[in-house]
């Protein structure tokens, strides 16, 4: 697409903002109101907020100006970060950590369910391509110099029999295959020598043609009706590149090739402008600051017949002093001042003098406070309307579409800003050693003339409160941050992982959650929920160091489900999305590694502080169940317990300026004391078993990739004979039915469910107790827990309230 394309595109995403934005304010401006009344309001912000990201970053991944990009850059971040306060509110709302869309809402604004679920941008990984390639080379290259060889399949090793076996079956089908031919040229051979007598009948010709026709017709009819059904959607085409997309892919490349040499110009630009600025302009911003601090001055002593008090730099400097008028900061306090004790007692007195009707009334607040619901602060709505009022004010009725190079004139308007900011603060430190020599000689002649001087105030420092956080003593303060990665690598604890997307974890979303909610009930997630909440509680914040310092902040996720549910891969693929570096804490990974509890200690210091200076980071530990379990096996040598005691320490010590993510995975999460395992995670997902919508699109999508869908093969009847089984068990079953020569026989013979179903006869399904253990340990989560005793008191006062009004 051309320029002009995505400028028309930016102008209609503005207007888009400003309605969503519209929306939002009007939220915030309802303050404290019913559940009901936010819960349809939120979920169509949401899914506005995610079509805007959608959008925005399509448009920053192929827009050339580089100015503008800064703006859409912060436009999306912004969006970003408002998708998931929303989030945040709309699981404190439902009490739940899945939010399902409303069919009104999607026909509303005329999207699909697959673009109500958050897209990743692509800038997460494109900006940082060269970083990330450098570390996974270096990775690559120590684990080579140890020994270690990644790239290579592992080998089949075969027994000596085995291998007679499979030389002898390839031997004889050779002879075959020779005395087949040898016998078909024999034939031919008797054939032609045969005395052909007579001419053939007429009977025969008609034979020979009806069988012909016939043929002819039943191939037309059959590529007729797979031209109907491939036009309406019912059969897939075959699986191929598409020209025309690798066409589109080829031209995307040259616009981010393009958009790289005019960033290149525009950083050179910038340079070079604010030099010539600082040449031109610098003695003359200076001489007039000076003249006008000096006046100032000058007529403040005439009118007070004494020196003002200059601002330090921190408090506004020559700016504030010019504007210092009464703020009202004493009477916000005093408003927001502690109540006394006096008071205290007063209010306590009054309570417990209160009558019946009083209490009455207590019950009807706490239905009230229950069933009511306040949005929280937003810190990144204002962004959003600050950025698009900007992006309205300089680029939407500017015509660039032939130059998409830097704007000079908006880089000088910038740069002196800048540098006028830069020469007030040199001028004023200037005007401050004047007046300290003035103030001085101006106390020596009031001394000399009997006056007492008045002692210089300590001046009040203004800033907030000292943060109360211990700073962490460095144990490493000599060492580099190459050798202290080379170490991690060295020792396993730093891993290589496959580049998986996000996308590829296949699975359909509950189209009828929001109709199940509103009757009351509470939907059963499914494997597209799953994928939705990796990308809004680990992906998206974990992208953006912006977004994850100001968003609600998640500190840990455990993902529990069965083996073969995709909880490594979605760990691999959350590392992949955003180019993180992956830390495995493992119990077994971690054995006989850093022993003692010198070592525990620098351990975990130098976990912690590589995942800071290699941000993002993901830490990593696999069996998380097993450092809370109440008694070990004593097969076990791992010592799981190790980590104990530290675990909730590493998880705390993550700050929202950190872009560090700890992910723990477990099979069997309730063998562990549930006490100490919710002190460490902060959200818990639990995968739950594939259904049947999820099970079909993956058989669909994976034989029409390997070219085995056909209309022998029933999809259908195929997804309910693996209902029972997880989709890792799934793959694995059909890999080992579409061998090499599975595979070139597909064009004669067509796969059929039967195969499929008797290489799954050979695998554990996924056992109704394991299913009933995952349910039972599911309601004692946190989240899930506090939603029950929420549903619960509600019951329980509307059964009060029925009761008095009832007696009366």
């Amino acid at each position: 697409m051309s320029s002009k394309t995505y400028n028309d595109l930016i102008c209609d995403t503005s207007e888009l903002i400003g309605e969503a934005t519209q929306i939002d304010e009007a939220v915030f401006e309802a303050g404290i109101a019913e559940r009901t009344v936010f819960q349809p309001i939120l979920s169509e912000l949401r899914i506005r907020y995610t079509v805007l990201v959608s959008r925005l970053d399509a448009i920053y991944d192929q827009l050339l100006q580089p100015q503008k990009r800064l703006i859409v850059k912060r436009l999306l971040e912004a969006c970003l970060g408002r998708l998931l306060e929303i989030k945040y509110d709309l699981v404190e709302l439902y009490l739940s950590d899945y939010t399902y869309d409303d069919d009104e809402t999607l026909q509303k604004l005329q999207v699909t369910p697959q673009e109500a679920e958050p897209c990743i941008p692509q800038y997460f990984v494109r900006e940082r391509e060269e970083e990330i390639l450098k570390r996974r080379k270096f990775i690559t290259d120590i684990l080579t110099k140890l020994g270690h060889e990644i790239t290579k399949p592992p080998l089949i090793v075969l027994t000596e029999q085995q291998a007679i076996i499979i030389i002898q079956s390839h031997e004889r089908a050779r002879q075959g295959r020779l005395r087949g031919q040898f016998m078909k040229e024999i034939r031919l051979l008797k054939e032609k020598g045969r005395d052909q007598k007579g001419e053939m009948s007429a009977t025969a010709a008609t034979a020979i043609q009806r069988v012909w026709r016939g043929f002819i017709t039943r191939r037309m009819t059959k590529k007729r009706k797979r031209a109907e059904q491939l036009l309406i959607g019912m059969e897939l085409p075959p699986y191929t590149e598409s020209q025309a997309i690798k066409r589109a892919e080829e031209v995307k490349e040259n616009r981010r090739d393009r958009q790289k040499e005019y960033e290149k110009e525009y950083q050179e630009a910038l340079v070079t402008v604010e030099d010539q600025l600082r040449a031109q302009h610098t003695e003359k911003i200076k001489e007039r600051i000076g003249d006008e601090l000096r006046r100032w001055i000058s007529e403040y002593y005439e009118r007070t017949n004494r020196l003002p008090e200059f601002p330090s730099e921190e408090g506004g400097g020559s700016r504030a002093m010019f504007s210092r008028l009464g703020t009202g900061v004493e009477s916000q306090l005093s408003k927001s001042s502690p109540v006394s004790s006096k008071d205290s007692k007063k209010s306590k007195e009054s309570k417990d003098k209160k009558s019946t009707k009083a209490e009455d009334n207590k019950t009807k607040d706490e239905m009230e406070d229950l069933q009511n619901y306040k949005c929280v602060n937003s810190s990144f709505l204002q962004d959003v309307i600050n950025a698009n009022e900007e992006f309205e004010d300089m680029w939407k009725f500017r015509d660039d579409y032939d130059d998409q190079r830097y704007q000079r004139d908006i880089i000088e308007r910038e740069k002196l800003v800048l540098l006028e900011q830069e020469i007030r603060n040199m001028v004023d430190e200037m005007m401050r050693n004047e007046l300290d020599l003035l103030q001085a000689a101006f106390d020596k002649d009031r001394a000399h003339k009997g006056k007492k001087s008045k002692k210089p105030q300590k001046k009040v420092r203004r800033g907030g409160k000292k943060s109360k956080k211990k700073k962490e003593k460095d144990l490493t303060p000599d060492r580099t941050t190459e050798s202290l990665f080379e170490e991690l690598v060295t020792n396993g604890i730093i891993r290589p992982y496959p580049i998986v997307k996000i996308d590829d974890y296949i699975g359909e979303k509950n189209f009828i959650g929001s109709e199940i909610r509103k009757q009351g009930r509470e939907p059963s997630p499914c494997l597209g929920d799953i994928r939705q909440l990796i990308k809004e509680y680990c992906i998206l914040p974990l992208g953006s160091d912006h977004v994850k310092t100001n968003a609600p902040l998640v500190r840990s996720v455990l993902l529990s489900g069965p083996s073969g549910s995709g909880k490594k891969m979605l760990l691999h693929a959350i590392c992949s999305e955003v180019g993180a570096m992956l830390f495995d804490l493992t119990p077994s990974n971690i054995v006989g590694k850093y022993p003692g509890k010198s070592g525990l200690i620098m351990l975990i210091h130098l976990v912690m502080k590589v995942s800071r200076l290699l941000q993002p980071s993901v830490i990593w530990m696999d069996d998380a169940e097993k450092p809370f379990v109440k008694k070990i096996p004593k097969t076990d040598k791992t010592d799981p317990k190790r980590l104990k005691k530290d675990l909730a320490k590493i998880i705390k010590s993550i700050c929202p300026e950190d872009r560090v993510l700890f992910i723990g995975t477990s099979r069997m999460p309730w063998e562990a004391e549930q006490k100490l395992l919710f002190q460490c995670y902060t959200k818990v997902i639990q995968i739950p078993r594939a259904d049947y919508g999820s099970i079909s699109q993956m058989w669909r999508s994976k034989l029409h990739r390997a070219g085995a869908l056909s209309q022998r093969l029933d999809i259908s009847c195929l997804s309910r004979v693996s209902d029972s089984y997880t989709i890792g068990t799934l793959l694995s079953a059909l890999d080992d039915v579409l061998t090499t020569k599975r595979r070139l026989q597909l064009r004669v013979r067509a796969l059929t469910a039967h195969e499929v179903a008797i290489q799954l006869s050979y695998r554990e399904p996924v056992y109704a107790e394991h299913d009933a253990a995952a349910e039972i340990w599911w309601f004692k989560t946190p989240l899930e827990r506090r939603r029950q005793k929420v549903l619960q008191r509600l019951e329980e006062l509307e059964q009060e309230n029925e009761e008095k009004s009832a007696g009366k």
